[in-house]
């Protein structure tokens, strides 16, 4: 039996043998975080086991569908801390460093309950008991996959939408240069287990607010050039937010539009902050590696698509500074 299957087999032993799990992704979570929470949810709920899925930040708007009742998923409150204590078994989904669980990760720190951290990111410092990572796997919903598979676990009509979310939006919808043959089977497999694929593009791909459209509008307006068009920059300062009235995570997507630009090898999104932060999506083609740019301001992620936070810095010098580094990963 190889490492990774080992592995497999260790979190399996955990599911078995343990009665109270405590489910987490990172702040701000999307489609693939909070697919394979619910989906483990779900799996975990049908075995009688007590579980909860506790973030740091709020169920996004755009994924209010998976939990209508508001009912699954919540937002961390002191009132988690005593369930957090008590968790035998804490599972870390699709992130690779702990500071990226807010403040639950400030509190999983103090627990003595198993860590487990499952991811698809190429690096991974997460200080968890069993590490599961595999940067080849099209989404963190693979692995979860592969855990329900190896266990003999059936795969529901539910936990089927959720993985399905899960491959959908990390590949978006099966447009990215991670979309293998793969993808394509677990799409298929998942359809075939009762996933809804109208439902969930329309809810996902068809459903942006007007706010959300009028903050769009307002970033095209800034798209330019640099690099002789290789790479599109654009910027989103805290008063276009204010004044479209758009929410935070309405921006999510924006940063592809200037990667289809003809010739664009590199997008950048620029987000003003509070208190002198800016943060910076990246999304490349090919092999340009924006991981590695990302990672120069402290960032991280998958090689086509990554982000990070520039501290103490303006939004004009922080454009300035991230462009000059980027000129020099372009082939």
């Amino acid at each position: 039996m190889d490492e990774h299957s080992q592995r497999i087999e260790q979190i399996l032993n955990e599911i078995r043998s343990k009665t109270r799990f405590l489910l987490t992704s990172h702040i701000n979570p999307d489609g693939d975080g909070l697919g394979s929470e619910l989906a483990l949810y779900e799996l975990l709920e049908l075995h009688q086991k007590e579980v909860r899925i506790i973030n740091a930040s709020p169920l996004p708007m755009l994924y209010r569908f998976m939990d209508p009742a508001d009912r699954i998923f919540k937002q961390y409150t002191p009132e988690c801390d005593a369930f957090i204590e008590l968790a035998e078994v804490i599972i870390v989904l699709d992130i690779s460093e702990i500071h990226r669980l807010g403040a639950v990760g400030k509190r999983i720190e103090k627990t003595k309950a198993v860590r487990i951290c499952i991811d698809h990111h190429s690096s991974n410092h997460f200080p968890a008991d069993i590490l599961l990572i595999d940067e080849k796997a099209v989404a963190t919903g693979e692995l979860i996959e592969e855990i329900i598979r190896k266990g003999g676990y059936e795969i529901t009509p539910r936990i089927a939408e959720a993985l399905y979310i899960a491959v959908m939006t990390d590949t978006g919808c099966f447009r990215f240069s991670n979309t293998n043959a793969k993808a394509h089977y677990l799409g298929a497999e998942f359809l075939e287990k009762g996933a809804d694929h109208f439902k969930m593009y329309n809810q996902l791909y068809e459903n942006n607010s007007w706010e959300k459209t009028y903050l769009f509008a307002s970033v095209l307006s800034t798209l330019r050039p640099a690099a002789e068009r290789k790479i599109a920059v654009m910027h989103i300062t805290l008063d276009m937010l204010e004044k479209s009235g758009a929410l935070y995570e309405d921006i999510e997507g924006f940063v592809e539009f200037a990667r289809n630009v003809r010739g664009v090898k590199m997008s950048l999104l620029f987000v003003e902050q509070p208190n002198n932060r800016v943060k910076v999506s990246f999304r490349s083609s090919g092999t340009i590696a924006v991981d590695e740019l990302a990672s120069e301001f402290g960032g991280g992620g998958h090689r086509n698509a990554s982000a990070a936070v520039v501290q103490n810095s303006s939004l004009e010098n922080a454009i300035t500074t991230v462009i000059t580094s980027a000129k020099k990963y372009l082939r």
